[in-house]
């Protein structure tokens, strides 16, 4: 009955979406932008720090500063959202296939503008948009 006990407290106390009540998922916690997204309707909320998954470990020798890492990050975030909204519009009506060729092809070079460390995340964040990272 303990354990019965103890799993019903952690499963209310663990936070959910504000939006449409989906349960937190740790892997859907986003670092660069310090919130969650929700797997259900891909909102981001906030979350309370012990619910946090822990921080990679930022090695002292990397040439780039945690902070301009994430200040990078932040503004290839904004370009990838508006590259894609762009490339939304102009494959209204196909198919989405099209709209994912189309979208890696003119998001490639702003991959390739980045530091080598930044590219992973980056190609991560471009991915939720539908970015191609095999091509």
């Amino acid at each position: 009955m303990d354990n019965l006990s103890d799993d019903l407290r952690a499963l209310f106390n663990a936070p959910i979406c504000p939006y449409c009540a989906t349960l937190y998922d740790p892997e859907q916690y986003d670092e660069v932008d310090e919130c969650a997204r929700c797997s259900n309707c891909c909102r981001a909320y906030q979350v309370a720090a012990e619910h946090r998954p822990p921080q990679p470990h930022i090695p002292q020798d990397d040439p780039l500063s945690a902070a301009a890492q994430s200040d990078s990050l932040a503004q290839f975030r904004d370009e990838a959202g508006r590259v894609s909204k762009a490339m939304m519009r102009q494959t209204a009506g196909g198919s989405y296939q099209m709209y994912e060729r189309w979208f890696t092809e003119a998001l490639g070079p702003a991959i390739d503008k980045l530091d080598p460390v930044l590219r992973p995340q980056a190609i991560t964040i471009a991915s939720e948009l539908g970015y191609i990272a095999d091509t």
